[in-house]
C-alpha cells in the first residue's frame, strides 16, 4: 500500500473511533480501532513526502486532540447510581462549588506554578553562565521564559519553550554552540528532575498504586507496581546524577550494558539508541567540568519545577472543594500524570492529562468527575499563570537588547544582530538537530 493510502486507511478506522467515542461506547472494538489507526498511520506517515509529513502530523494531532477530549466527555459514569455521561456530571459538580473557595486555591495554584517557571529559569540561566554566557536574570531569562510558554501555547511539543530560550540566547551571545550545549543539558536535567519528584513522593502516595491496583482487580500487585517505577524513575535519576558528577562512569557503565544487550533479540538496536543517548548527554557535561555545584543547583531549579507542577493539582483539588484531599497522594499521583501527559500525541496534552488524572486519582479525589475537573484546572492554572508573558512579547522589537550580555566576561559586541532576524520554528528545529555536542 502507498503511503497515502495507509494514511488514508488509517483516517477511516479512525472515523470509526470518533462514531463510537460520541455514542459513548467505545469499548473493545473502539480499542482495537485505535491500534489499528496508529499502526497504519504510523506506517504511512514514515513514507511521506518530507514536506508533507509535518503538516499531516499536525492535523492528525489535532483530530486526535479533539476525539479523545470528545470520548473523555461522552463517556458514561456512575453519578449516585446513575449513568450519565461525563460532561452532564461535571456541569452538576460544577454548580455546587462555593466561588469564594475557587478562587483562593485558584489563585494558589497560579501563585505555584509561577514559582515553577521561576525555577526553571533559574536551571537554564545557571547552565548558560556554566557555559561562559550570563544575561539579566529577570529582563532578560524570566521574561524570556514567559514568552516560550506563551508560544508553546501554540505549537506542538515543547518546541516554544525550548525553541524560544534556545533563540534568544543564541541571538544575544553570538554563541550558538555553547547555547546549544545548555540546552541539551537542560533536556536531560529536566526530565531528572520529574522523576526525582516521583521518586521522593512515592514513599507518601503508595496508597495511589493501592487504589489502581485495586480497581483493576490485582490489589497484590501493588508491591511490584511499585517497584517498577522505582526501578525506572529511580535508576534514570541515578544515571544522570552519577553521570553530571562522574561522566565518565557512566560511560563505562554503558559499555558494561551494551555488552549485555549485545546477546539480545534487538539489543544492539536498543543499545545503539541508549548509547547514542548517554553520548550526547555526556558530551553536553564535559562541557561543564569542574562545575558540580552548579549543575545540582540547575537540577534542583528543575526538580522545584516539576514539583510545584504536581503541588498545583492538589491546590486545583481544593478549589473545587473535594473533602479531605491528601497532600502527598495527589502530588505523586501527579507526577505520573504530567509524565504521561508529555508522552501522550494530543495537543498541550489535552485529554490525555484529565484522563490520567481520572485513572490515577478518582478515588483521591471522591470521583471521577471532580479527577478530571482537577485536572482540566490545573492546565487552566498554570496557562493563567504565564499567558500573559505574551506582553513581553510585543517589547522585543527588534531594536530590543538587554542591558548586559556578558560572554568569558566581555560584554557581547550587539553590531552582529539584524534587524531582520526573527523567531522562525523551521530554523530553531534545525539548530537543535544540528548539535555540536554530539
Amino acid at each position: 500500500m502507498t503511503p497515502w493510502l495507509l494514511v488514508g486507511t488509517a483516517a477511516l478506522s479512525f472515523a470509526g473511533v470518533a462514531w463510537l467515542a460520541w455514542k459513548g461506547s467505545l469499548g473493545l472494538v473502539g480499542l482495537v480501532l485505535v491500534l489499528a489507526s496508529f499502526g497504519l498511520y504510523f506506517a504511512g506517515h514514515r513514507g511521506l513526502p518530507a514536506d508533507r509529513k509535518r503538516a499531516v502530523g499536525s492535523a492528525a494531532k489535532a483530530v486526535f486532540t479533539v476525539v479523545g477530549i470528545m470520548a473523555l466527555l461522552r463517556h458514561p459514569i456512575d453519578a449516585d447510581g446513575v449513568k450519565l455521561p461525563l460532561y452532564e456530571a461535571l456541569w452538576t459538580y460544577l454548580q455546587a462549588v462555593d466561588p469564594q473557595t475557587f478562587v483562593f486555591w485558584g489563585l494558589a495554584a497560579m501563585g505555584i506554578k509561577f514559582v515553577g517557571v521561576l525555577g526553571s529559569a533559574f536551571a537554564w540561566w545557571m547552565l548558560l553562565r556554566g557555559q561562559g554566557i550570563h544575561f539579566p536574570f529577570w529582563q532578560k531569562i524570566v521574561t524570556a521564559f514567559l514568552i516560550g510558554r506563551f508560544i508553546g501555547t501554540f505549537l506542538p511539543s515543547t518546541l516554544g519553550l525550548d525553541g524560544y530560550t534556545l533563540y534568544e540566547a543564541v541571538r544575544y551571545s553570538n554563541a550558538a554552540p555553547r547555547a546549544v550545549t545548555a540546552k541539551v543539558l537542560e533536556k536531560f536535567i529536566g526530565v531528572t528532575g520529574l522523576f526525582l519528584g516521583m521518586v521522593l513522593t512515592l514513599p507518601f502516595g503508595y496508597q495511589v498504586i493501592v487504589d489502581v491496583t485495586s480497581h483493576t482487580g490485582n490489589p497484590d500487585a501493588a508491591p511490584m507496581l511499585a517497584g517498577a517505577i522505582l526501578l525506572v524513575a529511580g535508576g534514570i535519576s541515578a544515571s544522570v546524577v552519577v553521570g553530571l558528577v562522574w561522566p565518565w562512569f557512566l560511560v563505562r557503565g554503558m559499555d558494561l550494558v551494551a555488552a549485555v544487550l549485545h546477546r539480545l533479540p534487538l539489543g544492539d538496536r536498543v543499545g545503539g539508541v541508549v548509547k547514542a543517548q548517554v553520548t550526547r548527554f555526556t558530551a553536553a557535561v564535559g562541557a561543564y567540568e569542574g562545575k558540580v555545584g552548579l549543575l545540582m543547583l540547575a537540577l534542583l531549579g528543575k526538580f522545584v519545577t516539576h514539583f510545584t507542577t504536581a503541588v498545583v493539582y492538589f491546590f486545583t483539588a481544593l478549589a473545587i472543594g473535594v473533602v479531605g484531599a491528601k497532600f502527598w497522594p495527589i502530588v505523586f499521583g501527579s507526577t505520573i500524570q504530567i509524565l504521561a501527559t508529555l508522552l501522550s500525541p494530543t495537543i498541550a496534552g489535552e485529554g490525555a492529562r484529565e484522563a490520567f488524572q481520572a485513572l490515577l486519582l478518582a478515588k483521591q479525589l471522591n470521583g471521577v468527575a471532580p479527577a478530571v475537573l482537577s485536572g482540566a484546572l490545573g492546565f487552566i492554572a498554570a496557562e493563567a499563570a504565564t499567558l500573559w508573558g505574551g506582553l513581553f512579547l510585543f517589547t522585543r522589537t527588534p531594536a530590543w537588547r538587554p542591558t548586559f550580555a556578558i560572554v568569558d566576561g566581555q560584554q557581547v559586541d550587539y553590531a552582529w544582530i539584524t534587524d531582520d532576524g526573527g523567531f522562525d520554528v523551521d530554523r530553531i528545529s534545525a539548530l537543535r538537530a544540528d548539535q555540536p555536542t554530539t
